[in-house]
């Protein structure tokens, strides 16, 4: 533990109390030494010893006595705050050794006011962990021993209301993730600041993921103060370098006011080895050399970090300032040399010189077909997938051969190979690739050319089926033998019959008859034999291979498009997705016409015919025919190319339209209605017309009639008819708005009709003076028509407001129309005279906006 303390004051510490954070052990360290740091600060070293009694994570800190004074960024009094500082580390066995990270900047750093202010604290990590910083705030020992944020504490930049150097906006305050660059842009307020931030260590996982397994706590403190004084500015850039190689490196600084500048290294955990000298100090610029020879053993995956600082030299004791800047520096490990392969059998065996650096830990062993030139970029270690290489091994670092006999590799094809070295798990690290060697599989086989249909027909099918000589047969011993299998369906798998044996090696064509082509695709395997020995039988299978036949399917697009879909499946080991194929449709006189060509992928391809080729819709109704010719290629020299193959033939009608029809709806007259009210139930009458147009089939099955009660609601199926009519009936309301749909023959069944809408007549008259009497004439209070309502809550008040009947609120029966007898709560006969009533009424109606009221009148009770 190191701590900073003012030498003119009572703040040293001889001996402070560590706690451990195992249980409540504590320890008593003594200090270890005392360096002045300049004329006011003290830097004091604490070390202990402290053994933990198991696996875990444990955090060890210290609580300082108190801070200095009126730091601007704290609640006043700052002396009055404890400092909590601290470690956490994540002890595990299975992880191996953990060195925590190491601060090498003083934790004291002077700013200018109006000036841009950068800080570095010089981090790192011997064991070449990634490290991340992030800003925490300050923490302190309450009185109750808990640990809290000091009070009132902000960050610098929200102290006062200041602006960045360049007036460019508001100031703020940054601290890198990555590089822990602290930048405070920029404070205009002077005196003394406090700030904490934490530096987290992380470790790649067994799963490959980041691990956390630590973080240590500074607080650090930014003095302020007027200075017209610049700083200078640095220009160091991030590099990488192949270890074995040395780095020679030039730092440049300048300063904005022509000082002389020191250039030093502020933080490091290379220097030494790695060596750094300023070469030249001109008033305004200055120059340094960085010089490191590097070794295997510095390949790592996470950057080395140089912290450089640039101090200007100021006359007469004038207050300095100063640059940091890091230097990220990846070191690499070197190419494996003199990668070479050869192929025998159809199997490659892969050589290369011995790793140079023995602290590598695996090769790994990249291949793709075909080669792909690619060249690392500087600093680029590994094979990126964008290469199309795949993994397919890898071997310990001291091998130096490699034997891919991969089954599934084939014959004539070019394969081509990269390798290159990962280290360890910590600290990790790769090398550079190695360059790209390529080789081609032996060509003593036959290949598959052809499965290409030559008549469509349900019993009358026909396909034929081609291959290719083998090119190096006199590396076999004949006789050589051919075997040709069928079966059924695209799929591989059992069930193939054979079709065809024969030991001409220039027999290289069967035409299959007999197939039901218009239903099914078939599959081929061709198997080719070699004899063991002289004077044998060819028993011995060499080769295997099997292709598909081109199957083609057509299906009219959905909606209103005029188009046909064709799309169309196969199987096959050569390559169909490199040239284009081509689309033919039957004319009028019976010819095929070619009528476009698109590319496909490795086993299919789509295509949408809408008759563009000659520049005319399709018609609906019409019978379309087409086939696909696909046309591809083994990519191997002597092999022929293109490979031509036929889909079988296709036919298909453009289905007319499922149209809607024209619905209407009998509308309600409410001037009829107010002269001849009705009670429900209601009834809605429905009358529809077919759509006739050309492209509208008019083989109906059905109608299908939909409803929905209000606006807002979801369409509901209401019933099904083959009339052109359908009557609603059952109703308490006329409300509701009806869709009509089509479905022909087939089944298939037409978007919505016109919506037609019915809505209620509102009208509500209510009488003003009621005779009680028993005669049966205006003895009760009710609408003088009773329709549409769906609920109803009234109430009576007499003349002077008091409320004397209340009927609730009523959703069914005579009592939705009011019906009151002039009587109270207590069903009591009131006085004759004046009352008044309020009334909430919700009506059966179309717009859910519109369908509640409120009425409020006067009525007369007479005797």
């Amino acid at each position: 533990m190191i701590i900073y303390t003012n030498h003119f004051s009572q703040a040293e510490d001889p001996e402070v109390t560590i706690y451990t954070g195992s249980g409540n052990t504590t320890l008593t360290v003594q200090r270890k030494s005392v360096t002045p740091i300049n004329s006011e600060t003290d830097r004091e070293v604490f070390e202990w010893e402290f053994t933990y009694p198991s696996d875990g994570n444990y955090t060890t800190y210290w609580i300082g006595e108190n801070r200095d004074n009126n730091i601007l960024n704290m609640a006043a009094p700052s002396d009055q705050r404890s400092f909590f500082i601290s470690t956490t580390i994540d002890i595990n066995a299975l992880r191996g050794f953990n060195s925590t990270p190491v601060l090498t900047v003083e934790p004291i750093d002077d700013a200018a006011m109006f000036r841009r202010f950068v800080h570095n604290p010089g981090a790192y990590d011997a064991d070449g962990d990634s490290l991340a910083f992030k800003l925490i705030a300050p923490r302190y020992q309450q009185p109750s021993g808990d640990i809290a944020v000091v009070p009132g504490y902000r960050h610098p930049d929200q102290v006062a209301n200041c602006r960045t150097s360049d007036d460019s906006g508001p100031a703020f305050f940054t601290l890198d993730v990555f590089t822990g660059q602290l930048t405070w842009d920029a404070p205009c307020l002077a005196g003394r600041y406090n700030i904490a931030f934490v530096v987290e260590e992380w470790r790649r996982g067994p799963g490959g993921g980041a691990v956390k397994i630590g973080e240590v706590v500074r607080d650090m403190r930014i003095n302020v103060e007027e200075n017209e004084n610049r700083p200078p500015v640095l220009q160091p850039k991030d590099t990488c370098v192949v270890a074995g190689t040395t780095l020679r490196g030039i730092v440049r600084a300048t300063d904005p006011d022509g000082d002389l500048i020191n250039l030093t290294v502020a933080g490091s955990g290379i220097v030494p080895p790695a060596t750094f000298e300023q070469r030249t100090n001109n008033p305004g610029s200055a120059t340094g050399l960085f010089i490191w020879n590097t070794t295997c053993e510095d390949v790592r995956e996470a950057p080395y970090q140089v912290v450089f600082r640039a101090e200007d030299v100021r006359p007469n004791g004038d207050e300095r300032l100063a640059d940091l800047q890091p230097w990220n520096i990846r070191v690499i490990g070197p190419p494996p040399q003199n990668l070479d392969a050869t192929s025998a059998d159809r199997n490659v065996t892969l050589t290369w010189d011995s790793y140079i650096c023995q602290n590598a830990d695996k090769i790994r062993i990249y291949r793709r077909e075909g080669p792909s030139n690619f060249v690392p970029e500087e600093c680029q270690t590994g094979v990126p997938a964008s290469t199309g290489y795949v993994l397919i091994g890898e071997v310990d670092a001291g091998e130096v051969t490699f034997f891919d006999d991969d089954p599934n590799l084939k014959a004539g094809v070019e394969y081509c190979y990269i390798i290159y070295a990962t280290f360890p798990a910590q600290p990790r690290g790769e090398s550079l690739a190695s360059l790209e060697v390529c080789v081609v599989i032996d060509q003593d086989i036959p290949y598959l050319t052809n499965v290409t249909v030559d008549e469509t027909d349900q019993a009358s099918g026909q396909i034929t089926v081609k291959w290719s000589q083998p090119i190096e047969v006199e590396k076999l011993t004949p006789p050589l033998e051919y075997r040709l299998y069928r079966k059924v369906g695209m799929e591989a798998g059992a069930g193939f019959t054979e079709v065809k044996r024969t030991r001409n090696m220039a027999d290289t064509t069967f035409v299959d008859k007999g197939l039901n082509t218009v239903e099914n695709a078939y599959r081929y395997r061709l198997e080719f034999y070699q004899t063991p020995r002289p004077g044998g039988q060819p028993t011995v299978l060499r080769d295997s291979a099997e292709a598909s036949s081109v199957y083609l399917e057509a299906a009219p697009a959905e909606g209103d498009a005029k188009e046909i879909g064709l799309n169309w499946t196969y199987d096959v080991p050569w390559k169909n997705e490199v040239l284009q194929h081509y689309i033919y449709r039957r004319t009028a006189d019976g010819q095929f016409t070619l009528i476009d060509s698109v590319t496909a992928t490795t086993t299919g391809g789509s295509y949408t015919d809408a008759g563009a080729f000659n520049g005319e819709e399709l018609v609906r109704g019409q019978e379309y025919c087409y086939y696909v010719q696909t046309a591809g290629t083994y990519e191997i020299e002597g092999l022929p190319e293109p490979l031509l193959n036929n889909s079988q033939l296709v036919c298909i009608t453009l289905p007319k339209n499922i149209c809607p029809p024209e619905l209407s709806i009998t509308q309600l007259d409410c001037n009829l209605f107010a002269q001849n009210p009705t009670e429900p139930p209601y009834e809605n009458v429905l009358n529809w017309l077919p759509d006739t147009s050309p492209d509208c089939t008019q083989e109906i099955a059905y109608y299908t009639v939909y409803f929905k009660p209000t606006l807002d609601a979801e369409y509901t199926r209401l019933d099904t008819t083959t009339a052109t009519t359908y009557t609603h009936s059952g109703l308490q309301s006329f409300a509701g708005c009806y869709v009509v749909t089509a479905t022909d023959v087939t089944g298939r069944e037409s978007a919505f009709s016109n919506e037609v809408c019915n809505d209620n007549c509102i009208s509500l008259i209510l009488p003003n003076i009621i005779t009680p009497n028993g005669d049966n004439l205006n003895d009760v209070f009710r609408p003088k028509v009773k329709a549409f309502i769906k609920s109803m809550s009234f109430k009576v008040y007499n003349r002077w407001g008091v409320q004397v009947y209340d009927g609730g609120k009523v959703t069914e029966g005579e009592g939705r129309y009011i019906n009151w007898p002039g009587v109270d709560n207590d069903g009591i006969r009131l006085t004759d005279g004046t009352y008044y009533y309020e009334a909430e009424i919700e009506f059966y109606t179309l717009d859910p906006a519109k369908a509640r009221a409120t009425y409020k009148g006067w009525v007369e009770i007479v005797r």
